[in-house]
């Protein structure tokens, strides 16, 4: 037990550092994050669908990011279990703003006051066999979004920078927002 304890802590605290690459799914269960400021470059969002493992699938637009910094960071999942219903909550960034590099979200709720540099945007049409997902394409070079809050279906990054980590299992329902 000892071994795969000092594992599991090593792993944790090279996430935390930014020193492997992370990925986040709830496993049918979406997770919502929100923050207090949300600044980045590189973004991009198109339509796509996330398909679940079990089948589950959800229309999403698919955000991704070169480069972000999240100040105050809170993410949270409410699971089901055996003894009720249970909401395991990180938060990070509250000195320092969490990092990251190689960000992508698929997202089904948006919400924030966002600031973007050098749009483009474009309709994409209809999907047609194999050609991608059809819908629109958004690009910004520089986003500032204040205030950020989504609701998440699977995340990813290339490198993820998490300072003052607080990782918490909480009774019932106590989600970010």
């Amino acid at each position: 037990m000892a071994p795969a304890a000092a594992s599991v802590a090593a792993l944790t605290a090279a996430v935390a550092q930014g020193a492997v690459a992370a990925s986040v799914a709830a496993s049918g269960e979406s997770f919502k994050v929100s923050g207090d400021r949300l600044a980045g470059s590189g973004f991009t969002a198109v339509p796509g669908v996330n398909s679940e493992p079990g089948g589950g699938r959800h229309p999403v637009v698919r955000v991704t990011a070169r480069e972000a910094e999240l100040e105050n960071l809170c993410v949270s999942v409410l699971v089901p279990t055996p003894v009720g219903e249970m909401t395991v909550r990180v938060r990070a960034g509250t000195t320092q703003p969490v990092r990251a590099t190689g960000l992508s979200v698929d997202a089904d709720h948006v919400r924030g006051s966002v600031n973007f540099t050098d749009v483009t945007a474009q309709a994409l049409g209809r999907p047609s066999a194999g050609q991608g997902p059809g819908g629109f394409l958004a690009r910004t070079a520089r986003v500032v979004v204040r205030e950020p809050k989504f609701t998440g279906w699977r995340g990813t990054a290339g490198s993820f920078e998490l300072r003052d980590l607080s990782l918490r299992l909480v009774p019932g329902a106590a989600e970010c927002f």
